[in-house]
């Protein structure tokens, strides 16, 4: 079922628009500093709401935990795009950006969550690390200090640039991942890229290792 999860993913991930890719965007920045102000500000405010939209995700896995299939389609708001046996996705947008939510079911009852929110289109160069680190201190706030926390280099092209760590992230070089142990289960958090960037949150209950 874990494989069979991430194909369903997969698959309503091609249904979504195409994002910029790292060699499109410019580092040119013609704005003048009351509008750079103000795009400060309503990043700050996105941010923000990536975070309140992680938790509630976050708290409807765990209010959730063990119910059946029917009682989260009748709960969870949002488009569906899958809607199969032992899986149900959800689509929505946030900022322009899409978001898929998964939920994994055995047995008919809900052991696992994941959250994915895709870059498009691209704002500026740093924009989904610094939804990384926005989601990162709300699920330390949440959770605690995480048991594993890494900023891995594949290619350090840009390690000496930090401006430009959101292009590294896009064409794959450089990864964040954190994770947690809870009373419930593995809580990780991950941001990478293939010419664009991918957050993802993903929940797996303990009861799932009992079950596959």
């Amino acid at each position: 079922m874990r494989r069979s999860f991430h194909v369903l993913l997969r698959i309503a991930l091609v249904g979504l628009p195409l994002p910029v890719s790292a060699d499109q965007i410019s580092t040119h920045n013609p704005l003048s500093p009351a509008i750079e102000q103000f795009i400060d500000e309503d990043s700050e405010a996105r941010q923000a709401e990536v975070g309140r939209q992680v938790i509630a995700f976050l708290g409807t896995l765990q209010t959730h935990w063990g119910e059946s299939q029917e009682i989260l389609r009748r709960t969870v708001t949002g488009t569906i795009e899958r809607d199969e046996r032992g899986a149900l996705i959800y689509s929505h947008t946030m900022a322009g950006h899409g978001i898929l939510e998964g939920y994994e079911f055995q047995d008919s009852a809900l052991v696992r969550g994941q959250y994915l929110f895709l870059q498009r289109p691209a704002r500026d160069l740093n924009e989904f690390i610094e939804y990384y680190g926005t989601v990162k201190s709300a699920l330390i706030s949440a959770y605690g200090v995480p048991v594993q926390d890494q900023m891995i280099w594949e290619n350090n092209l840009y390690e000496s640039l930090p401006d430009h760590w959101g292009v590294a992230v896009q064409m794959g070089h450089l990864r964040f991942s954190a994770s947690w142990e809870t009373p419930e289960g593995t809580l990780s958090l991950e941001l990478i890229g293939h010419h664009h960037s991918r957050l993802t949150v993903d929940y797996r209950h303990r009861q799932a290792g009992r079950l596959t």
